[in-house]
Formats: C-alpha cells, sequence, structure tokens
C-alpha cells in the first residue's frame, strides 16, 4: 500500500501535458414551462441569448421590445422537438492561439449551448494548466452567465505516452482541478469506463442545499476524456464530432432530471408549509366548535376561515399538481437518456458505459422514488382541506337556514299578534266606548289589544317552532 500512495502523490505532483487539450461547455436555459406566461417565455429567451449576443447583454427591461430579440424569436418553433438556432458555420477566434465556435439548439422546452475551445492543433502536447485558459475564455464568452437548468463541462485530450492506471487518474484529478479551482474536497473518480476508446471520469458534485438556487447552480458535472496515444488524433476528433448531437442531447435529458428534482424540493417545502396551515385552521374549528356547541356561533369567524381555507385549498391543489409533473418529468427523461446512451453504445459498441448508466440507476432509486413517495405522503391533505371546507359551509349553512327560520317565525307570530291587537281594539271599543277626552293610548281598549296582541304572538311563536320542529 505504501508503495501505491507514494505512485499516487508523485503521479499528482508530476505536471502532466495532453495533446489537443479541448473544453466543451453545455449549457441549458428553460425556453417555457409550465404555466409560464408569454412575457416569461419572452424573458427566457432574452437570459438565452445574453449569453452569446453582446448586445443583449444587460437587464431584459432595456430588451422588451428589442428588434433583435423578436428577430430571434422567430427561430423557434414550439411545436418542434429540435431546431437549430446557431450553426457552427466557421470557427471563431479565441486569441492568442484558441479556436473554437457555438452552437445554439431548442429542443422541445428547452435552449441548448455548445461553447467548444481548444488550442490549435499542431500537434504539440501542451501543459494541463492550458485547460484552466480556456475555461476563462468561454466563461468571459457567456459573459460568466449560467445556464438555468444546468450546465456541464466536458475536457478531453491525448496523452502523450502511456501511462498506468494510477497516473491516468492524477492526469484526471489534474484536469478536474483546471476546470473546478475552488474545489477543496476529495475528488470522486469512481464512475469510471471506456467512451470512444479513451479513459472517461464522470464527475459530479451534488447541490448542498437542493431548495436553495446558489447552491443549485453551483453543482458542478464533469466529463473527462483521455485518449491513448496510438490513437491518431484525426481518428479522435472525428469520433468526438460525430457524438457531440448526442452529448448535447444526454446531458440534457440529464440536466432536466435534477432541475425537476430540484424544483420538487421547493414544491415540497410549500406544500408542508400549506399542511402545517391546515392543522391550524383543523385546531381552529374544533374552537368553534365548542362555541357551536354552546349555541353561540360565531358566522363571520367562520366566514373568514372558510375563505382562508379556500385559498389554501388553490395553493396546495396546485403545487400538489407542479409535485406530480415533476415526477412525469423524471420519468420521461429518464426514459430518454436511457435510449440516448444505448444509441451511443449502439454506434460506438467498443465504449464501456456502466459509469455513464450509474446517473439513470441513481436517479430512478433516489429522484423518483422519492417525489413518488411525497406524492402519496402530502395528497391526503388535499382530501382533508376539502373535507374541512364541506364541514365548515356546513355549518354555515345550518346556522343561515336556522336563523332564516327564526326570523320566518318571528314575522309570521307578530303579524298574528298584531292582526290580534287591531280586532280586540276595534270590539272593545264598540262596546267600551272612550270618552272623548281622554288620549286612545290611555284607554281600556288600547291596553288589552296591547295584551290580546302580545300573548297571541308568543302562543304563535311556539306552535310555529314546535311545527318546524316536527
Amino acid at each position: 500500500m505504501g508503495n501505491n500512495y507514494s505512485l499516487s502523490t508523485n503521479a499528482m505532483n508530476q505536471q502532466y501535458h495532453l495533446i489537443y487539450p479541448t473544453v466543451d461547455l453545455f449549457v441549458y436555459d428553460l425556453q417555457q414551462s409550465l404555466g409560464q406566461t408569454d412575457e416569461q417565455i419572452h424573458q427566457n429567451r432574452h437570459n438565452f441569448w445574453r449569453k452569446i449576443q453582446p448586445d443583449l447583454n444587460q437587464d431584459y427591461d432595456k430588451f422588451k421590445d428589442d428588434d433583435l430579440l423578436k428577430q430571434l424569436a422567430t427561430l423557434e418553433n414550439a411545436e418542434a422537438d429540435y431546431v437549430e438556432l446557431l450553426v457552427p458555420d466557421k470557427l471563431e477566434c479565441f486569441p492568442p492561439d484558441l479556436e473554437g465556435y457555438y452552437r445554439a439548439l431548442q429542443l422541445g422546452d428547452t435552449y441548448a449551448l455548445q461553447v467548444d475551445c481548444s488550442v490549435k492543433n499542431d500537434d504539440i502536447s501542451k501543459p494541463i494548466s492550458r485547460f484552466q485558459d480556456i475555461k476563462k475564455k468561454i466563461d468571459s464568452r457567456i459573459h460568466y452567465q449560467q445556464g438555468k437548468i444546468g450546465q456541464t463541462w466536458f475536457v478531453w485530450g491525448q496523452l502523450p505516452e502511456i501511462y498506468n492506471l494510477a497516473e491516468i487518474k492524477a492526469i484526471a484529478k489534474q484536469c478536474y482541478l483546471q476546470i473546478n479551482p475552488d474545489y477543496q474536497g476529495e475528488i470522486n473518480l469512481q464512475s469510471q469506463g471506456n467512451f470512444l476508446g479513451a479513459t472517461a471520469f464522470d464527475v459530479w458534485e451534488q447541490p448542498k442545499n437542493w431548495t436553495d438556487e446558489r447552491s443549485f447552480q453551483n453543482s458542478f458535472h464533469l466529463l473527462i476524456c483521455l485518449f491513448p496515444t496510438q490513437r491518431s488524433q484525426k481518428d479522435i476528433t472525428e469520433s468526438i464530432a460525430n457524438v457531440y448531437f448526442d452529448l448535447i442531447r444526454l446531458f440534457c435529458y440529464r440536466h432536466k432530471i435534477i432541475w425537476a428534482y430540484h424544483q420538487s424540493r421547493k414544491l415540497k417545502n410549500q406544500l408542508k408549509t400549506d399542511f402545517h396551515q391546515v392543522q391550524k385552521t383543523v385546531i381552529k374549528i374544533s374552537d368553534l366548535g365548542q362555541q357551536i356547541n354552546q349555541g353561540k356561533p360565531n358566522l363571520e369567524e367562520l366566514q373568514k376561515t372558510l375563505t382562508n381555507t379556500l385559498t389554501i385549498l388553490s395553493c396546495y391543489a396546485i403545487d400538489l399538481s407542479y409535485l406530480d409533473a415533476q415526477g412525469r418529468t423524471i420519468k420521461v427523461n429518464l426514459n430518454n437518456y436511457k435510449k440516448r446512451l444505448e444509441k451511443i453504445y449502439t454506434e460506438n459498441n467498443t465504449s464501456q458505459l456502466k459509469f455513464l448508466q450509474q446517473f439513470s440507476e441513481f436517479s430512478a432509486e433516489k429522484y423518483l422514488q422519492q417525489i413518488e413517495t411525497d406524492y402519496a405522503n402530502l395528497s391526503p391533505g388535499l382530501t382533508l382541506l376539502q373535507n374541512l371546507i364541506s364541514t365548515i359551509q356546513g355549518t354555515i349553512d345550518i346556522y343561515q337556514t336556522k336563523s332564516d327560520r327564526n326570523l320566518e317565525n318571528f314575522i309570521g307570530s307578530a303579524g298574528i299578534g298584531l292582526a290580534t291587537s287591531q280586532i280586540a281594539s276595534s270590539v272593545l271599543v264598540d262596546q267600551f266606548p272612550p270618552s272623548n277626552k281622554t288620549p286612545f293610548f290611555l284607554t281600556t281598549a288600547f291596553g288589552w289589544s296591547i295584551i290580546s296582541g302580545v300573548l297571541t304572538s308568543i302562543i304563535a311563536w311556539i306552535l310555529f317552532t314546535k311545527i318546524r320542529r316536527s
């Protein structure tokens, strides 16, 4: 073990070189997402194109009505699965001794941008530190903008001589640190395989906090390919060129899976917050129930609680449906990822792609199952909300109906009492005519008419109440 450690340490400290070191950046942005308005879609367009159109590299508010942005919109096709937005018809100049190109695509509801940059091909090995120079040039060319959905770095080059596996891993670690120089932890090179004849490593740093946007943006994915010295440079570049389009699609599916899981974590947090509000509402309804049992219902408070609960129900139902949609997004893209990987293997059957399959297996076990479990656990909250609303509404209806009946009883009994009073007054006036000098409200007839009216009203109220109950 001591010899292996010594070899690994020496390998890490040695400054290695590569022939034709090349860096590709694959950036993915939203073209549109579920529920977005035309204005938001237009803003997505600006966010994507500002990476490669210097004239657009300012805040969106300055470009709402920009003619260039409207012209770029005409290149898109909302119904198409694949649209070429910018074709690399010539090499771009990346001074002093670099060259490269841009490729921009619309892949369904996603924008994809590939930026390729390499040293000019002169068959002379270059220090691995050139990777950092190339990365800086690419970052400056896209104005240091990151992909909303995610991004993948792809670095490759040819080994100038034959190395053993420990040395190749040391070279891969140096490549990684050139692209991600701030990384402080142990570089995990367990995802290793053979890709297009190269020793390949798939390195991914997961977000430390899935619900935090900055943490998500800082997650890192890098594919490293180190080709053996026996291969011709022409053969290598042709193999890479033939697989670029498949890689653009493969990485797109990968990042849409990760993006969907990122969105699902935020939705889960919101649903948990809403469910907590539901629990508080249940307790509140329980307290109001005691008032109801005491015959002192607060209908105004019940109405307010009903309105708040309906608002929570609306938000909860929408978020729950979005959570389910994220699960379906992962399913679709997992299937597409597997099919694209099978296509790459079929066309390059010397490759050993198990190291790339690990991501889909992990995603199915971790991300998809987690969302399905969350959906199953949170769905009963929707039923609870609906039942709670029905209970509150039913309580309000009962007491409103009771109030209406009491009003009807009062009006009916008062009407009968008034009629009785008028009859009694007429009869008494006829039988006992009052003196013209005595005010009517002081007469005996008036007093007895009032008494008869009140007694009749009370008797009518009691009868109406018994009839209603029966």
